[in-house]
């Protein structure tokens, strides 16, 4: 597991956003990996299952973490103890997937949003995905703490300057 934890780890911190895009089955370490990306995107032939239960083996890369987190606990357990398999649309129903397109749509799809996403503000996007994974731990004003200090940084950041600049010349 130490390989694809210390990926896990890395795509969790790293500022820039993980796109998973899915066409196919994802299941254990695939399904992890999807637990743990920021945006994913499904094709409407995609399914999911985390199983590792199936195989005699336990959860690994992240999904214990992520996957309460993203579903609830109670759809989690269903999911880790049983294998049950999601459709895709399930699985965005279940707030697992951010979006199910056609099948032929997914590459362009997916690269569509990696292109907004290279264009965009990464160092915004960085302090977005360390607020949310604080987010579940602390207390309403120590969330709010970390809020104050992550837009102070950004708005005195080149990039941060910039799009107060683009924003007051509308």
């Amino acid at each position: 597991t130490g390989y694809m934890h210390l990926a896990v780890s890395r795509f969790a911190r790293m500022s820039a956003p993980l796109i998973a895009a899915v066409n196919g089955v994802a299941a254990g370490a695939g399904m992890s990996i999807v637990c743990g990306a920021d945006l994913v995107l499904a094709s409407d032939r995609a399914r999911f299952t985390m199983a590792y239960t199936g195989a005699g083996l336990a959860p690994d890369g992240g999904a214990t973490w992520s996957l309460p987190r993203l579903v609830g606990l109670r759809r989690a357990q269903e999911l880790m103890i049983t294998n049950r398999m999601l459709s895709a649309q399930e699985a965005a129903d279940w707030g697992l997937v951010t979006r199910v397109v056609a099948a032929d749509a997914l590459a362009e799809e997916a690269g569509a949003l990696a292109a907004q996403l290279a264009a965009g503000p990464r160092g915004a996007y960085g302090h977005v995905k360390r607020l949310l994974q604080h987010s579940a731990s602390g207390s309403l004003e120590t969330q709010m703490e970390l809020e104050s200090r992550a837009i102070s940084e950004a708005a005195v950041s080149p990039e941060g300057q910039e799009g107060i600049r683009a924003f007051l010349e509308k």
